[in-house]
C-alpha cells in the first residue's frame, strides 16, 4: 500500500510541476519532400590519355591544375620495337578510335539540336514573361537549361577533338609512321585533372598517363537507389551543399540503366545516375569532389509542418503529443503526407498548435509540460 501511495504522489508531483520538454509550433508554409544523398562533381568533358603502345614515356613537367590549350605538349612517347601482334593490336586500336570519332560526332549533332531547342524554349519563356504567363522559377529553369545545353555543346565539340586526336596518336605508332618519339598533345583546351605518370619510364600499352578536362562549370552526379529513381523527374529542383553554401539547380538527365554499387557497409545496391546543373552560384570545387545533394521529389504549397522529432509510430499510423494553452500534453493521431530529414507535412493539427519534440518515454497523455 505504501508503494502505491508513493507512486501516486510521484505522479501527482510530476503533473503539478510539469515535465521538461522541447516544444515546437505547427507552422503553415511550403514543404519540399527531399531525397538526400551524396553526389560527385564531374567535368562535363574529361579525357584519360593512355599510352597507345609500349615505350618510354617522357613527361614535360605538367602538373595537376595546370591550364592547357589545344595542342599543348604534354610529353613524348618513344615506342619500343614492335612485333606483328603489337602492330595488329595497334591497327585494332585505330579502328576503335575511328568508331569513337563517329560516336562523338553523333553526340555532337544531338547536342546541337538540344542547344537549339533550349534556346527556342528560353526565347519563348522570355516572351511569355512580359505578360506574366510564366513564373520567375520557370524563367530561371529555362535560362539554366539553355546554359547547360550550351556548355554540353562545348563539351561535345571537345570530345570530337579528343577522339580525332586518339586516331592520330594511334596511327603515328604504326609501321611507316616514323621512328622518332611521338609528341602527345592536349586534344582540347582544359585543365590537367590528374597526372598518373610524373617521371620518365618505360610503360606498357594502355598505361594511364594523365587526365585532362574542362573545369569551367562541372555537373553534379548523384547515384540514387533504383527504388527512389522513379520518383525523380527531369527538371526537378536540387540543392548542392558545398561547405557552408547551398547552391540551387535542377535535374537535367536520368540515366536509363542502373549500376551495381557496393555500399560502405559492403552491401550491393542498384543505383541510377542522376545528373544535375546548378544555376545559383558556382561550384568552388573541382572534378570528382563529394557534395551533399538534396533533390525535391514533391512540393506542397500550403502544408502543416512539424519537426520529424515530434512524430512517433502508432501501429501503422503516427501520433504526436499536442500541448494546449494550459501546458497539458495530449496524444493526437496525425496523418503524414510527406517526410524529410528534418521536418514533415501532416494533417490533423492546425497552424499555431504546439507539439513536443523528442518526447521522453515517461511522458503520458494528460501530463503537464514546461
Amino acid at each position: 500500500m505504501t508503494a502505491v501511495a508513493a507512486l501516486t504522489a510521484l505522479a501527482w508531483q510530476r503533473r503539478a510541476r510539469g515535465v521538461d520538454v522541447e516544444l515546437a509550433t505547427v507552422r503553415e508554409g511550403v514543404f519540399e519532400e527531399l531525397l538526400v544523398d551524396e553526389g560527385r562533381t564531374r567535368a562535363r568533358w574529361h579525357e584519360d590519355l593512355t599510352a597507345p603502345v609500349a615505350g618510354t614515356w617522357t613527361p614535360v613537367g605538367r602538373l595537376a591544375g595546370d591550364s592547357v590549350r589545344a595542342g599543348t605538349l604534354l610529353g613524348t612517347l618513344t615506342a619500343a620495337a614492335q612485333d606483328p601482334a603489337t602492330t595488329s593490336q595497334l591497327q585494332a586500336r585505330v579502328g576503335v578510335a575511328q568508331a569513337a570519332v563517329e560516336e562523338a560526332r553523333a553526340a555532337l549533332a544531338a547536342a546541337v539540336v538540344r542547344e537549339r531547342e533550349a534556346r527556342r524554349a528560353l526565347e519563348r519563356t522570355e516572351r511569355l514573361s512580359t505578360s506574366g504567363g510564366v513564373s520567375e522559377e520557370q524563367q530561371e529553369i529555362a535560362r539554366a537549361t539553355h546554359e547547360g545545353a550550351a556548355r554540353s555543346l562545348d563539351a561535345a565539340r571537345a570530345r570530337v577533338a579528343a577522339a580525332q586526336h586518339e586516331v592520330e596518336a594511334a596511327r603515328a605508332f604504326l609501321p611507316g609512321g616514323g621512328s622518332e618519339p611521338v609528341q602527345l598533345r592536349a586534344p582540347a583546351a582544359g585543365v590537367i585533372l590528374r597526372v598518373d605518370e610524373e617521371h620518365r619510364r618505360v610503360v606498357p600499352p594502355g598505361t594511364p598517363l594523365l587526365q585532362i578536362g574542362a573545369l569551367g562549370d562541372p555537373e553534379v552526379v548523384v547515384r540514387v537507389l533504383s527504388a527512389d529513381a522513379p520518383r525523380v523527374r527531369v527538371g526537378a529542383t536540387l540543392y548542392a551543399i558545398v561547405g557552408g553554401d547551398t547552391l540551387r539547380g535542377h535535374v537535367t538527365r536520368i540515366e536509363p540503366s542502373a549500376q551495381t554499387v557496393r555500399s560502405t557497409l559492403g552491401v550491393d545496391e542498384q543505383r541510377v545516375p542522376v545528373i544535375g546543373d546548378l544555376h545559383s552560384g558556382r561550384l568552388t570545387v573541382g572534378h570528382d569532389f563529394a557534395v551533399d545533394v538534396r533533390i525535391v521529389l514533391r512540393r506542397l504549397e500550403s502544408a502543416r509542418i512539424v519537426p520529424t522529432g515530434a512524430l512517433a509510430r502508432d501501429g501503422d499510423g503516427w501520433r504526436v503529443f499536442a500541448v494546449d494553452a494550459d501546458g497539458v500534453a495530449t496524444e493526437r493521431s496525425v496523418t503524414v503526407i510527406a517526410r524529410g530529414p528534418e521536418s514533415a507535412a501532416i494533417e490533423g493539427l492546425e497552424p499555431g498548435e504546439r507539439v513536443v519534440v523528442y518526447p521522453p518515454e515517461a511522458l503520458r497523455s494528460g501530463d503537464r509540460v514546461r
